[in-house]
């Protein structure tokens, strides 16, 4: 019980830092010649935390717990494919409407993308590394 515990910590440490890599290069790191006057301007690093932190503790407390439910659960790869991205994409909409003073559509859209892509991440990286690392561990 507790190593799979630490397993899934160190997947969702993994994944934190591969999502926020990928979300700040891709949502807002505006280089500095691309900028426009008077906005406010964030680094590539700042991004990084920002985007680290939050990630962090999703992952670290929906994400392993939701994992350790599916996996202990489920059995057909297929059925825990579905439920990852459901459960990415009601973790997602629901930070959107959590976090959101003004609703839009399409922002909610791109947040449950963002959801379902981190927790297929988290799915990914998890198999990768019980076929490699865990398995060495053992």
């Amino acid at each position: 019980m507790l190593k799979l515990l630490f397993q899934k910590i160190s997947i969702a440490i993994i994944s934190t830092i591969i999502l926020s890599w990928i979300l700040s290069l891709y949502f807002g790191y505006t280089p500095n010649a691309q900028e426009t006057v008077d906005t406010a301007h964030f680094s590539y690093s700042t991004l990084f935390i920002i985007y680290a932190v939050y990630s962090l503790v999703i992952y670290t407390t929906l994400g392993v717990i939701i994992s350790w439910i599916i996996e202990v659960k489920i059995k057909k790869q297929l059925h825990q494919i579905l439920l990852y991205i459901a459960s990415g994409a009601i973790i997602g909409g629901v930070f959107y409407l959590y976090t959101s003073a003004v609703r839009y559509f399409h922002e909610l859209m791109t947040y449950i993308i963002i959801g379902v892509f981190a927790s297929l991440l988290f799915l990914v990286i998890q198999k990768v590394c019980h076929l490699t690392i865990f398995k060495l561990i053992k």
